[in-house]
């Protein structure tokens, strides 16, 4: 199993130009007691991980789930210029997952003027309505990402944090609200529930407005698994992506990405 150390690690990169606004979500706490508490979730895209500063995210793609799967309520819901926020009442021992989603196709065609205008919407509203039909369109593009974060009331549990089995996913091998700085925690990426060897993952600690903009780069072993030694507590954005061909458009990637909010606690 290759190891990611992050401690001395791996070449700093700057984030690509087409990654630069990079969607992020955060709770306000990940590890809760008592018999009740609330967990505040921010959410936006900025130009790095975790910044208030591009735009929030739409309301209509935010889902907040208990310890058994069933979803609850999102309460003072606010979606603001630059970040999403909302609160949501924990009062269930276990771990909560809350997650938000990006679906699109996009492509380019000329306009009545003959300059190149773009179309975007989402692969039902596509396929539905097959737009821009008599005009030649190109450059194609199709995203799928999955964002989610994790929060536990008492005890960690594991139902809501297993992963999907379609799409690019994370399986916890290490729980998601157990990551400690100075401990070893273990991931593995999938594709389609399969492990997904040579993955590009991205991964970088909250702050960097206010340092060098140390991205972090690795890829997934043989067997999917990244094991990351975590240098100092704080929160963390991860992020993996995986390129497929296009099943709506010929010749079209498909680009999968998921993206999660981790807090690492001191020992």
């Amino acid at each position: 199993m290759q190891r990611q150390y992050i401690a001395a690690l791996c070449t700093l990169l700057l984030a690509e130009a087409a990654l630069a606004h990079n969607v992020w979500i955060r709770p306000s706490s990940t590890q809760l007691s008592g018999d009740k508490d609330y967990v505040t979730i921010d959410g936006g895209g900025a130009d790095l991980p975790f910044d208030v500063n591009h735009r929030g995210r739409p309301a209509d793609g935010l889902h907040a789930y208990d310890p058994s799967g069933k979803e609850i309520e999102k309460e003072n819901l606010m979606v603001g210029k630059l970040r999403t926020s909302y609160d949501a009442l924990l009062n269930q021992h276990g771990t909560y997952r809350f997650t938000d989603g990006i679906e699109y196709v996009q492509f380019n065609y000329p306009d009545d003027k003959g300059e190149s205008a773009r179309w975007r919407g989402s692969p039902e509203k596509y396929k539905k309505e097959n737009p821009m039909a008599d005009k030649k369109r190109e450059k194609y593009r199709q995203l799928t990402m999955k964002i989610e974060t994790f929060a536990t009331l008492g005890e960690p549990t594991d139902t809501v944090v297993k992963p999907d089995a379609k799409g690019l996913d994370f399986e916890y091998l290490t729980h998601p609200n157990e990551l400690y700085a100075g401990e070893t925690a273990t991931f593995r990426v999938l594709y389609d529930g399969k492990p997904l060897p040579d993955a590009r993952v991205r991964l970088a600690k909250d702050g960097l407005r206010y340092r060098t903009h140390d991205f972090i780069e690795m890829k997934s072993d043989k067997d999917g698994k990244l094991t990351i030694d975590w240098p100092s507590p704080g929160m963390y954005w991860i992020a993996a992506e995986h390129e497929v061909p296009s099943e709506l458009a010929k010749d079209a990637p498909h680009v999968q990405k998921y993206v999660a909010g981790l807090e690492v606690l001191p020992l």
